[in-house]
């Protein structure tokens, strides 16, 4: 699936929209746990202190992810080894200030939602994610933390994700479908798009782009509290048109905080 979507791409979206904040709250307590440690605070002090970073890097283990197009899993596997790098800094203080070591993470697999419409990259994904979890640990000098070492990931389901409920999570990401308006009846057939334009009749322009269905599904779930921060990639004819008309909606309901007007990428065909 790195075909569709490079790494650097993947960690491009996903600092801003999934670790900026983290890593803000861990500077924040980092400043105020060293303020704590230069008063020499001994016995329930010292505990409370040391209690308030391991609830911080429990928080991290925490954090529910949605790729709502997950393909093969390349989104989530990048998302949860940068969530783990975070988490190890936390460790690193921990054994730097408090002389303790972790032997097991907070973060892992079962933070992660996928939805994926094909049979065969559905059956992938979580089998890349548990291996992208093994690869982190080997790669940190840590083992294999429990058996079996591969387990069915429920969270990645099967189905149409425009049809189907998406879970509440923290953050959604990925990289929707690209399909002209044009082309959506070629592509997709005839009896599909007349249910899409039904389903999203007055939500969406029938002219608009595939790729704004996934968007104006994000704001729909940011309004409803069923997610908090949302990013995902499009072509830059989602700026254009009627395609426009979801970017117009998000940003008067809630907030574009982060977007690049052009960028260069792989797909020939793809702007």
């Amino acid at each position: 699936g790195v075909h569709y979507t490079s790494r650097e791409d993947i960690d491009h979206l996903i600092e801003p929209v999934l670790l900026k904040p983290w890593r803000l709250k861990w500077a924040e307590l980092q400043e105020e746990i060293d303020a704590s440690l230069a008063l020499k605070p001994k016995g329930k002090a010292l505990t409370a202190i040391q209690s308030k970073v391991e609830a911080f890097r429990e928080s991290l283990g925490k954090i529910q992810i949605l790729d709502p197009a997950c393909g093969s899993g390349n989104f989530l596997v990048v998302a949860m080894q940068r969530l783990l790098d975070l988490e190890l800094e936390v460790v690193k203080f921990q054994t730097e200030r408090f002389q303790t070591q972790a032997l097991s993470f907070h973060v892992g697999p079962q933070q992660l939602h996928g939805i994926e419409v094909l049979e065969f990259p559905h059956a992938l994904a979580s089998v890349v994610v548990w291996i992208g979890h093994l690869q982190w640990l080997r790669q940190h000098g840590y083992g294999v933390q429990e058996r079996p070492i591969l387990k069915k990931l429920h969270p990645i389901i099967l189905g149409d994700s425009l049809l189907v409920d998406w879970p509440n999570v923290d953050a959604i990401i990925g990289n929707p479908p690209f399909i002209g308006s044009k082309r959506l009846r070629g592509a997709l057939g005839d009896p599909y798009v007349d249910d899409l334009f039904e389903k999203w009749d007055g939500k969406l322009p029938r002219e608009a782009n595939y790729v704004c269905y996934w968007f104006e599904k994000a704001r729909a779930a940011v309004a409803a509290g069923a997610a908090k921060r949302v990013g995902l990639l499009a072509t830059d004819s989602i700026r254009k048109g009627k395609s426009r008309v979801v970017l117009d909606r998000i940003q008067t309901e809630s907030k574009i905080f982060f977007a690049e007007s052009a960028r260069k990428w792989v797909l020939k065909g793809a702007a």
